[in-house]
């Protein structure tokens, strides 16, 4: 682990290493030397050559940190081959030279790669002005031009194009790989959505269908046991049959459409079409209910069947509200006006003795909400300003919608 304190020195760069170390002994021992760049200022080598080999073999030990410290090497390395080559004959300071220009700024970070480059655009200056100065009377000006350039541009800033060319490779490779896990996540997230978007309208089916069919046995039972005449006590009992086996009958097609095969179950059965319709929400307001609907509504020519399935399903729920937690008197109107589809549900509040423990519909209210915003519409739910003592559901749906469900 690297702490900071004593960097990582992986397996390859003790390879490496030990190559460079091994060219530098294998170069002194051959024999093979180069001619000083100072040659022409000084008559004999400043150092004798055992110092070079000193020299060289600490520039390749310091390669060691070519991956963990590029840095060091631009300070320890380039400073080096440069002395050698100015007052050396040893060929191995090239080689080094290439690797202390090239490491820092492939490797190192952006401080680095540019004190790199400055650094390389020096050491050919300094070269290059060296060679002009010492070649001056024994080398033709346009050969020593051409030469030191060839030098120069081989050892210095072939290097350090190379060096920039492995680095831009390396930044556009972590961008790839950075977009492609910001993509997979955005497709987690995009999932998790879908999932929960099932999860919301299957919840929301389920609430306006069973609980509107549960809230109707409840109070038809309930009737009955009130209920003196046998002929009146067996019509609500037949009602609360009726409503348990539509509640049966959806539940039965929840289940085995989310038991089915295939992702997109929760899709299905959150599309499906509930056992809902007008005669269904007469008998759960009551006998005594003023229930009045348009034909139009039911005619797919004028209100497309989405917007009525949308209208149903928020009917359901105002008048599960309405027979929950109102009494009589109670009304429904639908009817089709000024190119829009409109329900009104109201019903008087109980009173605070009659209500019993709170009950929150918010997830009904939210529901209702969120179906007509889907097509463009409307719900208002709330008192009446004239009769605070009713309590009022409207909506108000487009009569046709796109593709996408938006009017």
């Amino acid at each position: 682990m690297d702490t900071g304190r004593f960097p990582v020195i992986s397996r390859g760069d003790v390879r490496a290493a030990v190559l460079y170390m091994a060219v530098v002994v294998v170069l002194y021992l051959s024999g093979v030397a180069n001619q000083p760049l100072l040659s022409g200022v000084f008559e004999a080598t400043p150092w004798p050559p055992v110092v070079s080999l000193v020299l060289m073999l600490t520039g390749a030990l310091c390669t060691l940190f070519r991956s963990s410290r590029p840095e060091l090497l631009l300070v320890v390395v380039v400073p080096v081959s440069l002395l050698e080559l100015l007052g050396g004959h040893q060929v191995s300071a090239y080689v080094l030279l290439v690797e202390g220009l090239w490491a820092p700024v492939a490797r190192g970070n952006a401080r680095s790669a540019g004190s790199a480059t400055v650094a390389g655009v020096v050491v050919g200056a300094v070269m290059g002005v060296t060679m002009v100065v010492s070649w001056g009377d024994t080398v033709a000006l346009g050969t020593a031009v051409v030469v030191g350039a060839m030098i120069i541009v081989v050892t210095v800033f072939t290097p350090l194009a190379w060096g920039w060319e492995v680095r831009h490779h390396k930044v556009a490779q972590e961008a790839a790989e950075e977009l492609a896990r910001t993509e997979h996540e955005l497709a987690g997230e995009r999932a998790a959505r879908e999932v929960e978007s099932d999860r919301l309208r299957i919840a929301q089916d389920l609430h306006d269908v069973v609980a509107g069919h549960l809230t109707a046995v409840s109070l038809h039972t309930s009737l009955a046991l009130d209920l003196d005449e046998p002929a009146a006590r067996a019509r609500s009992l037949e009602t609360a049959r009726d409503s348990a086996e539509a509640a049966l009958g959806d539940l039965r097609d929840v289940i085995g459409v989310l038991a089915g095969p295939g992702p997109t179950a929760g899709r299905q059965a959150a599309s499906m079409g509930p056992t809902l319709n007008w005669e269904i929400f007469r008998q759960r307001l009551g006998e005594e209910a003023v229930v009045e609907t348009d034909p139009q509504v039911d005619d797919p020519a004028i209100v497309a069947t989405s917007v009525r399935s949308v209208l149903l399903h928020i009917c359901s729920e105002a008048v599960t509200n309405a027979v929950r937690h109102g009494t009589s008197p109670r009304s429904l109107r639908v009817v089709v006006h000024s190119g829009r589809v409109e329900l009104d549900c109201r019903n008087r509040c109980l009173s605070p003795a009659q209500t019993g423990p709170a009950q929150s519909t918010t997830l009904g209210l939210r529901t209702m909400d969120n179906r007509a915003r889907a097509l463009g519409g409307e719900v208002v739910a709330g008192t009446c300003g004239e009769r605070p003592d009713t309590w009022m559901v409207q909506a108000r749906l487009p009569l046709h919608t796109t593709g996408h469900g938006v009017p």
